[in-house]
């Protein structure tokens, strides 16, 4: 079973504790951390993953999971389900009108028949994300906890990236297929974007085009990467990079990198 960590949370605290769970091509995640302190109880990781035209049993595989483990099932008074997409569009506040979410969604995305739009607001850059996800997985996990929060992996580049201390930075999540990259100078959020990346040289062709575009100075400019990126593929990047970070929470660390890369958005509070 791969249980990553087990402190052996307490079922009878659980409303002390914040539940995360996470969705992406890694699979189903989840983890239990402890509000008071932000130290982790524990952490799962699937060892089936989301393929492109298996989601129906990759639902059934995430329902057996709730089954499986009472922890995902026990009362939480914050409950987050963390949705990694491609799916998204930003709308700046002043430009959004409610009721337009699906003809904006669809200028730039091909939905597919169990798509579920939903916004979520990023007030320090007041604006609008308007993301798809699947709404029977979504159905699911509401089934069990109908207050959870559902966000987008996207947000907490937007939210967290602003609060590092460097002036120029980059979150660089990678997922074999996909790759979205955020900048920001300071505090202010100044691109973002995701492309088609089958192969890691193609997403370092696209981290390459965005430093050309937004005029940072590589070697001044900090990459906090995230997603799925092999030792030697980090390697090359600091080829050109003399700054690379994970992109985590330093409240609640990991055990390692490996972990870091791969689950530290599960440790963030939202």
């Amino acid at each position: 079973m791969p249980i990553i960590v087990n402190n052996q949370p307490q079922p009878e605290k659980t409303t002390d504790y914040r539940l995360s769970i996470q969705v992406d091509l890694n699979g189903f995640s989840f983890s239990v951390v402890n509000e008071n302190d932000s130290g982790l109880l524990f952490l799962y990781a699937s060892d089936f993953r989301m393929d492109g035209g298996e989601t129906d049993d990759f639902v059934k595989k995430c329902s057996e999971l709730f089954e499986q483990f009472s922890l995902l099932r026990s009362n939480y008074d914050n409950i987050n389900l963390i949705y990694n997409t491609h799916k998204y569009s930003l709308v700046p506040n002043m430009l959004y009108k409610k009721g337009d979410e699906l003809s904006i969604l669809e200028r730039h995305h091909k939905l597919d028949e169990l798509d579920e739009v939903n916004t979520l607001t990023i007030p320090h850059e007041s604006m609008v994300v308007i993301f798809a996800v699947n709404s029977t997985l979504v159905n699911l996990a509401k089934s069990y906890h109908p207050n959870l929060k559902l966000i987008p992996t996207l947000w907490l580049s937007l939210t967290y990236l602003p609060l590092y201390p460097e002036y120029n930075k980059l979150s660089f999540n990678y997922m074999k297929g996909f790759l979205t990259i955020v900048a920001a100078e300071g505090e202010k959020i100044v691109y973002c974007n995701s492309f088609p990346a089958h192969h890691f040289n193609t997403a370092l062709y696209f981290l390459f085009l965005t430093i050309r575009e937004v005029q940072f100075n590589p070697e001044s400019t900090t990459i906090y990467i995230s997603g799925n990126i092999r030792d030697f593929e980090k390697h090359d990047m600091t080829a050109y990079f003399s700054n690379i970070r994970y992109f985590r929470n330093p409240e609640t660390p990991l055990p390692n990198k490996y972990l870091e890369q791969k689950y530290s958005s599960l440790m963030f509070k939202i």
